[in-house]
């Protein structure tokens, strides 16, 4: 069964603080953020709206409570719930996939004790860097797939290097959905456009689990679903 992940796009172009706020979610799509969680009275729910103080009140065979509770866990305001692995296939076929994507990743770790030619170095570049709100919610989004041990490096005005621990197929798939998701959103910071990341991603034990260079272009080609993820791990993993 495909995972649906919680994840983000700020429809206004700054995030509310959501640290006291509730998502409410409808099954027709609907979003608000409440106050706090709604309280129910017979068939009907209700809540305040964080920004208007406005009192809203609905059945509560409307609320879809499962994305409810996504989107409070993740933390990012008014957002979109979107399926962060969209072309992964069906189970079956999904398990021939993984035997042949989770062997280049095991032959990666093999590889892992010589030196690495591709190594993260220091930046040359010394000209203005990529703002720091940008990198924080990349950061925030890498945690909510499930990934702590990171590392954000600016490179750039419009890119940055990110470290990763991904130990499993999983990780290393909701690590690409999220940085594609967000750099065609630019994050939701205005006035940024992000145009290369650089993802080095390695297991606890030390050895790779993926190295990329992800343009713009391939991030627009799998949020419009023309690439699929593991189209992109096999065509784009740098070894």
């Amino acid at each position: 069964m495909k995972k649906m992940i919680a994840f983000a796009a700020l429809a206004l172009l700054v995030a509310l603080p959501t640290f006291a706020t509730y998502n409410v979610v409808l099954k027709n799509g609907t979003q608000y953020v409440a106050q706090s969680k709604w309280t129910v009275n017979g068939a009907k729910a209700r809540f305040r709206v964080a920004a208007t103080n406005q009192l809203i009140e609905v059945n509560v065979s409307e609320i879809d409570e499962p994305k409810s509770e996504q989107m409070t866990k993740l933390g990012l305001g008014d957002a979109k719930l979107i399926d962060l692995q969209p072309n992964l296939p069906s189970t079956s076929t999904s398990q021939q996939n993984k035997a042949s994507l989770g062997s280049q990743i095991h032959l990666k770790k093999q590889e892992s004790s010589a030196p690495r030619s591709d190594s993260p170095t220091a930046p040359a570049y010394t000209g203005p860097m990529i703002p720091d709100e940008v990198l924080q919610r990349f950061a925030r989004a890498y945690e909510n797939v499930g990934i702590f041990e990171q590392k954000l490096t600016p490179t750039g005005l419009n890119s940055f290097r990110v470290e990763l621990t991904a130990d499993s197929e999983d990780k290393v798939f909701n690590a690409i959905s999220a940085t594609s998701f967000l750099v065609v959103r630019n994050a939701g910071v205005a006035n940024v456009q992000v145009n290369m990341v650089e993802l080095f991603m390695k297991t606890t034990t030390g050895g790779s689990s993926g190295r990329f260079q992800m343009t713009r272009e391939d991030a627009a080609a799998l949020d419009a679903k023309t690439m699929s993820l593991p189209d992109y791990f096999v065509r784009k993993v740098l070894y």
